[in-house]
């Protein structure tokens, strides 16, 4: 049979449009490489919901057999694939740990194996960004970009690296050892607890939520915030408030020119515990 016969035969007769077999839901598909060539270059979560099976074990499959390409829209698209199939899933999901990993979830529970032997040696980055729902567990720590723009549910991983919960809007998220840099950064709300120690800029232009770190912090804590709460066991290291305009820093001692340029917010220093 001639290669256009087996097309044919395969996608039922539909015929190729600009290079993209058309969209419609509940098409079967071949695999998770043919079910990114139906997509656009940037698809959204809503693209990527309305091509998914219907069939939740033919979602599951297209899941966990996939191998993305290490590109973003390879990525993003099984990301939406893994929260859709965590959603639809009666029991919690359990996965490979990847880079967008429950993007954009709504509910559910996902959990991802980043100790796995087959896992690669960076930690899966961008996992539960953008998701306003659900729960996602990361067995191993966790990349860059931890739940990024979260506007709901709870992440919980072992450790995180730079950009954790940034621009969080609501929702938690709980860190069982240390983050590195730039924890929380630009936040409107959310809670987030690091039961280990923060990097450098830990609340840096937060605008609302609450961080509670346990241990130390790097430089720069709570720069140029104008809202809501940073608690700290430890010690901060030196400009802490720096240019601070609103909110409230508390923690255990401070290094040299804290609150400096501070035009508003309170800072105190922790008496007990």
């Amino acid at each position: 049979m001639k290669l256009k016969g087996f097309m044919d035969d395969a996608y039922g007769g539909k015929v190729r449009r600009k290079k993209r077999l058309e969209k419609r839901s509940g098409d079967f598909v071949l695999g998770f490489e043919d079910f990114v060539q139906r997509l656009g270059e940037k698809p959204s979560r809503k693209d990527v919901e309305e091509l998914a099976p219907s069939d939740e074990k033919h979602l599951l499959s297209l899941v966990t057999s996939a191998t993305p390409e290490n590109n973003k829209r390879d990525q993003k698209t099984w990301g939406y694939l893994s929260g859709l199939a965590a959603e639809r899933s009666p029991e919690p999901l359990i996965l490979p740990a990847r880079d967008f990993a429950g993007l954009g979830m709504k509910s559910g529970m996902l959990i991802l194996d980043a100790k796995s032997k087959d896992q690669a040696l960076s930690p899966p980055s961008h996992v539960g960004e953008g998701m306003t729902g659900g729960r996602i567990l990361v067995r191993g720590g966790a990349g860059h970009y931890l739940g990024q723009v979260m506007e709901g549910g709870g992440i919980v991983a072992d450790s995180c690296e730079d950009y954790a919960f940034r621009n969080m809007k609501g929702g938690w998220g709980v860190v069982k050892g240390n983050a590195q840099n730039y924890l929380g950064v630009g936040n409107f709300g959310g809670k987030i607890l690091v039961k280990g120690k923060a990097g450098l800029r830990t609340g840096w232009l937060m605008h609302g939520g609450r961080i509670r770190v346990n241990g130390n912090v790097g430089y720069y804590l709570g720069l140029m915030m104008s809202g809501g709460k940073i608690s700290i066991g430890g010690r901060s290291g030196g400009k802490a408030g720096w240019r601070m305009k609103g909110g409230t820093i508390i923690a255990q001692g401070y290094g040299p020119n804290v609150g400096a340029g501070k035009v508003g917010g309170k800072i105190f220093r922790r008496t007990a515990d």
